[in-house]
């Protein structure tokens, strides 16, 4: 005779074998988690390198357009020169002209500008390669004048010694902030040198643009000069009137 037995219940595992709520999920979670962190990182520098991108390659066509700007005035004179000759120059068009440009002048500025950096830079190495600060005034005259004497710098400079006198007054507080740097290097100079000794007379700040005013006058006269008298002689003639002008009371 068969016995009914009521039905059992299915067998659960013991609470120690049992895996915890949600144990399956977390690993999937946190995976799914990095993998969107790194999707959002990504998202985010996606952005800032394509503007350094752009950046740099901005910052390389406007040194390609003030190379071919250099090359045209050069060849051509200021007064001879047009935009078009320049964007011809550099293979551009208008409109990526005046994406950097507002016009000729505009143009003609930064070239003085990246040309007064040169010799900031030219004129500083020159002099840090001297202890004393007579040598140091002579290292500047004798950088000074290889603007008009070396080959490669003259024509640049007669250049800017020729615009017309309009665009030296529409941009005198650019030239005069560029010719107070250069002066500036040459006061450190004279200060050194009253403080040491060898010039105990200086008045570093109108001395400096005593000098600067002579210089400046030589480097035109040479520069525009079809027949420059000899760098030794001009040399020369520079350092005794500096000297004596320093030393005297």
């Amino acid at each position: 005779m068969s016995v009914n037995r009521p039905p059992t219940s299915p067998q659960r595992a013991p609470a120690s074998s049992r895996s915890p709520r949600g144990a399956g999920v977390a690993p999937l979670a946190m995976t799914v988690g990095d993998r969107s962190g790194r999707a959002v990182g990504r998202a985010l520098s996606a952005p800032e390198e394509r503007l350094r991108a752009l950046r740099a390659r901005r910052e390389r066509e406007y040194e390609a357009l003030l190379d071919a700007g250099h090359r045209v005035l050069l060849r051509r004179g200021y007064h001879q020169t047009r935009v078009e000759d320049i964007m011809r120059e550099a293979g551009i068009s208008t409109r990526a002209f005046y994406r950097f440009c507002t016009g000729k002048d505009d143009l003609f500025l930064a070239l003085f500008d990246r040309a007064n950096v040169a010799a900031m830079r030219r004129l500083a190495e020159r002099v840090a390669r001297h202890p004393l600060p007579g040598d140091q005034l002579d290292a500047y005259i004798d950088s000074t004048l290889d603007l008009a004497y070396k080959d490669r710098l003259r024509p640049e400079v007669r250049l800017f010694l020729t615009v017309p006198s309009e665009l030296t007054v529409k941009y005198a507080r650019e030239v005069a902030a560029c010719r107070e740097q250069l002066v500036s290097l040459l006061r450190d100079v004279l200060e050194r040198g009253r403080s040491s000794g060898d010039f105990p007379h200086a008045a570093p700040e109108d001395d400096a643009w005593a000098i600067s005013g002579a210089l400046g006058s030589t480097l035109s006269r040479v520069v525009l000069s079809d027949e420059p008298p000899p760098r030794n002689r001009v040399a020369k003639r520079l350092r005794r009137f500096c000297r004596a002008a320093l030393i005297a009371e």
